[in-house]
C-alpha cells in the first residue's frame, strides 16, 4: 500500500481514539509528538480556551509550554503530571504517551485549578486508551522516518546521480505519485551561510516549504535534507510571495533561497538543482540581492559566481582596481565608478542615483582616473573595471 493511504488509515484511527480517550478524561485534549508537533486534538461542547486554540492553530505548542514539560520531567514519568498555570492559563495535566517503552508523545488537557488529585486518577481504561495512542504515533513516526528516507535516497539520486540513476528515480517518483506530472520543474534549495546548518531547522522548513510554496497546492512537490541544505522539486512553478513569508518566519531568519531555473522531463531537474545552488550562492555573498535569488535573474554573475571566490585575494584584480582600493579613499570611489557604469556612463543619471551634484561626480571621476590611471572613454577598460568590481564585491574584496 503507497505511504498516502497508510497516513490517512493512522490519522482516521488516531482521531478515534483520541475522541475515545477525551470523552473518558470528560475534558477536551491535545496529543503532541515528541518534537511537540500537534498530531491531534478532539472536539469538545464548550469554548475552547485561548491557549489551547492558540496551539491548535500554530500545530505547536509555546516554547513555554514545552519548557515546562521538560521542567517537570513529564516525559520520564509513570503518570500524568499536574503543571500549574503559566503566564495567567489555566492549569495543565499532561501525560506521556509510550510504545513499547520508548516516549512517543504526550497527552496534554486543562483542568480548573481546584480539581483534587483524586478526581485525576486514572482507570485501566484511560490507560489503555493512552496505550493505543502510543502504538499509533509510533507507527506514524516510523512511517515518516520511512518516507524521509525514500525521499532522501530519489531525490539524491535525481540531482546528484549519473543518467540512469536520474531515470529510475524519476519514474520512481512518478509512479509514486511522490511528486504530480507536469511540463516542467523548479528547484529551489534552502540553507544558512554557518558552516553547521541545523538539521532541525532544515527539516521544520522543508516541511513546511512543500505545502506552502508550489504555485498550485494540489500538485506535489518532493523534498530532502542533502548535505545540509533543504532540497525541493517543485512542479512547475514556486509562489515567490509564500516563499519570502516563510523565510520571513523568526526560526528561518538565518537561511536564504537559491531557485533555479524551469526544466523538463524530471530527469533533467538536475540541472536546476546545479542553477539553484549557484543562486543561493549569490545570496549568500552579496547581502544586496536579498535572501531569494533566481537563476533567471543572475545575468553575469551565473558566470562569476562559479568562480574559486573564496580563493582570490585583491592581488587577483587587475592593476587598476588594485590601485583604486588600495587608496585611502578608495571604497568611496570604487562606489561611484561601480554606479558610474551601472548606469551607462550617463553622469546625470549617475548623479541622480548617488544623491551628489553633478560636479561633485566628476570631481570623483577624475580622482579615480588619477588613482587608477585609467582612460574611462575606452570601452574595453570600462568592461575590465566592471567585471572586476563585480568579483570584488562577491569576494569580499571590497
Amino acid at each position: 500500500m503507497c505511504a498516502p493511504s497508510r497516513t490517512v488509515r493512522w490519522t482516521m484511527n488516531l482521531e478515534a481514539q483520541v475522541q475515545a480517550y477525551a470523552d473518558r478524561l470528560g475534558r477536551p485534549i491535545i496529543v503532541f509528538d515528541v518534537e511537540f508537533n500537534v498530531i491531534a486534538f478532539s472536539v469538545h461542547d464548550r469554548d475552547v480556551d485561548h491557549a489551547r486554540l492558540a496551539i491548535i492553530l500554530s500545530h505547536k505548542g509555546s516554547s513555554r509550554a514545552r519548557e515546562s514539560i521538560r521542567e517537570y520531567r513529564v516525559g520520564q514519568a509513570d503518570a500524568p503530571v499536574r503543571i500549574p498555570p503559566l503566564d495567567g492559563g489555566m492549569t495543565r495535566h499532561v501525560a506521556p504517551v509510550r510504545h513499547e517503552g520508548q516516549l512517543v508523545g504526550y497527552v496534554s488537557s486543562t483542568i480548573p485549578d481546584e480539581t483534587p488529585d483524586e478526581q485525576l486518577a486514572e482507570d485501566d481504561a484511560i490507560r489503555e486508551g493512552r496505550a493505543q495512542i502510543g502504538v499509533i504515533l509510533a507507527a506514524m513516526a516510523l512511517g515518516h522516518r520511512e518516507d524521509e528516507d525514500r525521499a532522501l535516497r530519489l531525490v539524491t539520486a535525481l540531482v546528484d546521480g549519473d543518467p540512469a540513476q536520474r531515470t529510475r528515480a524519476a519514474d520512481e517518483l512518478l509512479t509514486g505519485s511522490l511528486v504530480s506530472p507536469v511540463p516542467h520543474y523548479t528547484v529551489i534549495t534552502l540553507s544558512t551561510p554557518a558552516a553547521d546548518a541545523n538539521t532541525a531547522t532544515l527539516r521544520l522548513v522543508l516541511d513546511r516549504a512543500l505545502s506552502v510554496i508550489p504555485v498550485f497546492p494540489r500538485l506535489k512537490a518532493v523534498g530532502a535534507v542533502i548535505d545540509g541544505e533543504a532540497v525541493i522539486v517543485v512542479p512547475y512553478e514556486i509562489d515567490r510571495q509564500r516563499l519570502a513569508a516563510l523565510l520571513d518566519i523568526p526560526a528561518f531568519s538565518e537561511l536564504h533561497a537559491g531557485i533555479g531555473g524551469a526544466h523538463s522531463p524530471l530527469t533533467d531537474a538536475h540541472h536546476s538543482r546545479r542553477e539553484a545552488g549557484i543562486a543561493a550562492r549569490g545570496a549568500a555573498v552579496d547581502p544586496s540581492r536579498g535572501r531569494i535569488v533566481h537563476w533567471d535573474e543572475l545575468g553575469l554573475d551565473r558566470i562569476l559566481l562559479q568562480l574559486p571566490l573564496q580563493e582570490l585575494s585583491t592581488s587577483d584584480l587587475p592593476a587598476p582596481v588594485q590601485r583604486l582600493l588600495d587608496n585611502q579613499s578608495g571604497p568611496d570611489l570604487a562606489e561611484t565608478l561601480e554606479a558610474y557604469l551601472d548606469c551607462g556612463c550617463d553622469a546625470q543619471r549617475t548623479a541622480q542615483e548617488l544623491h551628489v551634484h553633478r560636479s561633485t561626480l566628476y570631481y570623483r571621476l577624475d580622482r579615480v582616473r588619477a588613482i587608477a590611471d585609467i582612460d574611462l572613454s575606452d570601452g574595453s577598460v570600462r568592461r575590465e573595471l566592471h567585471t572586476a568590481l563585480r568579483v570584488a564585491t562577491l569576494a569580499g574584496l571590497r
